[in-house]
């Protein structure tokens, strides 16, 4: 009995959570941004569905060994998409916070910001990369 009650529990907590997530990514508008900014407006529905699927495979992850062949050019691509993930999320975010204005009247930055935008998006695709390539180095 004890071991229903922590699989109900634990599938109810993984529901919230990831609805939590998945709300926060809708109320800073990310999909409808993204899409008006490149031109593919049509294509809502499609980046919406595969975010949801992302989150699911994600999630599965955590319970399921999947095995990919380790080809070099599907993990950089792998590492490329969730660096820009990632990055277009944050960058989102500090849009909608207006971060980035506050953060050039703050540093008196006047020239290089995308320069600093490259660098963080560089940076989470390295990160991304260090994680598939370099074994166990996302253990503690």
């Amino acid at each position: 009995m004890t071991e229903v009650f922590l699989i109900v529990f634990s599938v109810a907590s993984g529901l919230m959570v990831s609805a939590g997530v998945f709300a926060f990514i809708a109320a800073i508008g990310i999909i409808p941004r993204m899409a008006w900014r490149t031109g593919t407006r049509h294509y809502v529905r499609f980046y919406e569905d595969i975010i949801v699927l992302g989150g699911i495979f994600g999630t599965t992850t955590m319970f399921i060994d999947y095995r990919l062949p380790a080809w070099w050019w599907l993990i950089i691509a792998v590492a490329l998409f969730e660096g820009l993930f990632v990055g277009v999320l944050a960058m989102a975010l500090t849009e909608v916070l207006n971060v980035m204005p506050i953060l050039m009247r703050r540093t008196r930055l006047t020239k290089g910001l995308q320069w600093i935008i490259l660098a963080f998006a560089l940076g989470k695709v390295f990160g991304s990369l260090l994680y598939y390539l370099v074994d166990g180095f996302y253990i503690l």
